[in-house]
């Protein structure tokens, strides 16, 4: 085998078998490579008004790529920014949008930051406990009558249906104070409590067990009778 072939094989398998380990990161993958590729060569056409037509071109099979994308509010807008995006901010053209900033694209989102109020009671929840301090500020007393009421009522079925426990009005009220850091004064003869209906559960029951069953039955029935 002559040497100048091996130079020559290895180029042209080089190009027939091209790994995307070996490719150019990719940007937005909904997209596909491809797409990506097209991206790039409408980056390198030199004339403005054929860059811009061939721009609009692409915005096109983006919709067809990702149909579910008008169903947003100015989906058109979001097309031109994830082109930009595509194009590593190096595409040159005037599109009905402005190009997005780079320094936002690429900016961390701020921490979201974990509530560390412990639960007192954890099968009410840490909303309810949020809804007793609201209701400490509640200043008219008809109102802030009516919003305990609500509250006592949820904390009851709360825990009926996770503890399956019927509390009073006396521990509705004990507890109230608690969440409240005796912020509430609450008399529990005034709580009106609402409870929830339970569903009742209905078992099938199966026909076919107590069939087989009256079948054997009816077996052993007439051999008895026969050894009779």
């Amino acid at each position: 085998m002559s040497s100048n072939y091996l130079p020559l094989k290895e180029h042209y398998m080089s190009d027939l078998f091209q790994y995307n380990t070996q490719s150019k990161k990719l940007i937005i993958s909904e997209y596909g490579r491809s797409f990506q590729n097209m991206v790039e060569h409408v980056v390198s056409i030199e004339d403005r008004q054929k860059r811009l037509k061939m721009a609009d071109a692409l915005i096109t099979v983006m919709e067809i790529l990702n149909p579910s994308v008008k169903d947003q509010a100015d989906y058109k807008q979001k097309l031109w920014d994830h082109l930009f995006i595509i194009s590593d901010f190096k595409l040159d053209v005037d599109g009905p949008y402005p190009a997005p900033e780079q320094t936002k694209i690429h900016q961390k989102p701020q921490r979201v930051e974990y509530p560390t109020l412990p639960i007192k009671f954890r099968f009410y929840g840490r909303n309810l406990q949020f809804m007793v301090q609201k209701a400490t500020s509640i200043e008219n007393p008809d109102l802030k009558a009516e919003f305990l009421n609500l509250l006592a009522s949820f904390m009851t079925n709360s825990s009926r249906n996770w503890n399956n426990e019927n509390l009073n009005n006396q521990q509705l009220a004990e507890h109230l104070e608690a969440l409240s850091q005796n912020k509430l004064k609450v008399n529990p003869e005034e709580l009106e409590i609402t409870l929830e209906q339970r569903k009742k559960k209905f078992y099938k029951h199966n026909n076919n067990n107590n069939n087989g069953n009256n079948k054997f039955f009816n077996k052993n029935k007439k051999f008895n009778n026969y050894k009779k």
